[in-house]
């Protein structure tokens, strides 16, 4: 399999927040595999995280920030996502949808996308994760079937993304492997055909 090109957007920006270890993980195991991976962290983005205007909806296209042109081209030419959500309040955080909405429904259009979800508690966020999936839907994303859900996340990674948890260690490979099928057979497909109209 030839390496693809995966974005992994980190969907908390609290303080003490989990998610950049647990993000850490995914990359490095995707590295791994000869993939290039870039993560899109809401905190070193651009802008307040905090959705003004759309980057479609600016009446004047050469006053759009440097970094929002940047990062939509990098979502257009991407393989594949993977996003890492936190749970609050039993949804997914604001950040998450916040920075995916900064950009067009049409540059994630038919890409496959994965979830990652995590909690303080014994559910593994599950619940934003399921939240997830009709939102990423209505980017026109393709939600994988496998969700890697991580209960009681403290403790289970250090700050270099290793994971110290057996049990969460494979399910992260499983849930990896079928984003990656999805993402090379996906890609596959749009090199040969392009994608439907």
């Amino acid at each position: 399999m030839s390496g693809l090109r995966f974005l992994v957007f980190l969907g908390s920006t609290r303080e003490g927040r989990q998610g950049e270890n647990v993000a850490k993980c995914v990359i490095k195991n995707l590295q791994a595999k000869n993939h290039q991976v870039e993560l899109i962290d809401p905190l070193t983005l651009g802008g307040d995280g905090h959705v003004h205007q759309p980057l479609q909806f600016r009446r004047d296209q050469s006053q759009v920030p440097e970094w929002m042109t940047t990062t939509n081209e990098k979502i257009k030419n991407s393989d594949a996502l993977v996003v890492v959500t936190s749970e609050y309040n039993c949804g997914v955080p604001p950040a998450l949808t916040s920075t995916m909405d900064q950009f067009p429904p049409a540059s994630y259009r038919h890409k496959p996308c994965g979830i990652v979800s995590y909690s303080m508690g014994p559910f593994g966020g599950i619940r934003a994760a399921a939240l997830a999936r009709p939102f990423l839907s209505e980017l026109g994303m393709i939600s994988i079937p496998k969700v890697c859900v991580i209960p009681q996340v403290m403790g289970k990674f250090n700050g270099d993304g290793e994971c110290l948890d057996d049990r969460v260690k494979e399910n992260m490979t499983k849930f990896l492997e079928e984003m990656e099928w999805y993402g090379s057979a996906i890609s596959s497909k749009i090199k040969t055909d392009g994608p439907p109209s």
